[in-house]
């Protein structure tokens, strides 16, 4: 009878003991982090420019394409924005929208100017 006892004794404890261990492993899901957005770039000869719009022609696989990018207050502009000029652009791509985060106009290279000797 003193067997029973400690028997049942010794398994209540180690089932509770189990319980608890296997409580203590259960974590609660955690809600995902937001991820920082991808800054991407791209560059290419301005096309038409906008207070709120930017695009440019740059070549993808050989081929002439047209990107758009939302220009807004937080986005960083450096040179002056005209079309024809080649700018790099910094972006993200939030609900299917470029948004610039900064662009640069770069100087295009004068040509040389050759005079003839005479």
């Amino acid at each position: 009878m003193k067997r029973v006892v400690a028997l049942m004794t010794g398994l209540i404890l180690l089932m509770a003991l189990a319980a608890f261990a296997q409580a203590t492993k259960t974590k609660a899901p955690q809600a995902p982090k937001p991820k920082a957005p991808v800054t991407k770039s791209a560059s290419g000869t301005i096309s038409t420019v906008s207070d709120t719009a930017l695009v440019i022609t740059h070549k993808v696989k050989g081929k002439d394409e047209q990107t758009t990018f939302v220009l807004n207050a937080q986005t960083r502009k450096t040179g002056d924005l005209a079309v024809g000029a080649h700018a790099m652009v910094h972006y993200t791509v939030e609900n299917n929208q470029n948004i610039a985060t900064s662009v640069t106009v770069t100087p295009t290279k004068a040509k040389a100017v050759t005079t003839k000797k005479k």
